[in-house]
């Protein structure tokens, strides 16, 4: 199934992806009353802010997401298409069984070949480990 990026790496960019929000959650610890201006609506989501995403953080507030950001960077255009059609899947946009229409969506993205939307998802270790797990290339730990 996973031609160009194996598992481990998938799973590396979903553990720095959670120690990423870790990092964003004590960012945003004690933080009031902050203007975010303007915000644009993202598909299908309820009332998204800057608060929703890893790109309120600065490349020095988190080593985390600037190790995730040069992961990202390193790989293939073909590794960045894969690891985009797992996290379609670990979303729900397409079932397990459905890798090759997940591939295809996931090369038609604008920025197919960029990694900055990947590496902003607030979500991006959830998505990924479940679209691991859809996909049975993890599975579930004894007793879960």
């Amino acid at each position: 199934m996973l031609k160009q990026i194996s598992v481990d790496t998938v799973k590396q960019a979903a553990d720095l992806a959670y120690e990423a929000v870790a990092d964003r959650q004590r960012f945003l610890a004690g933080m009031r009353n902050i203007d975010l201006g303007e915000q644009t609506s993202e598909r299908g989501s309820r009332n998204p802010t800057d608060l929703d995403a890893l790109s309120i953080l600065s490349a020095d507030a988190s080593g985390a997401l600037s190790q995730l950001n040069r992961m990202l960077e390193d790989l293939t255009p073909e590794q960045r298409m894969e690891l985009r059609a797992v996290m379609f899947v670990g979303r729900g946009d397409f079932a397990g069984n459905q890798w090759d229409r997940a591939l295809d969506e996931a090369g038609r993205a604008p920025d197919a070949t960029h990694y900055t939307d990947i590496a902003e998802r607030i979500d991006l270790h959830r998505d990924l480990m479940k679209g691991l797990y859809e996909l049975d290339l993890l599975k579930k730990k004894d007793g879960q």
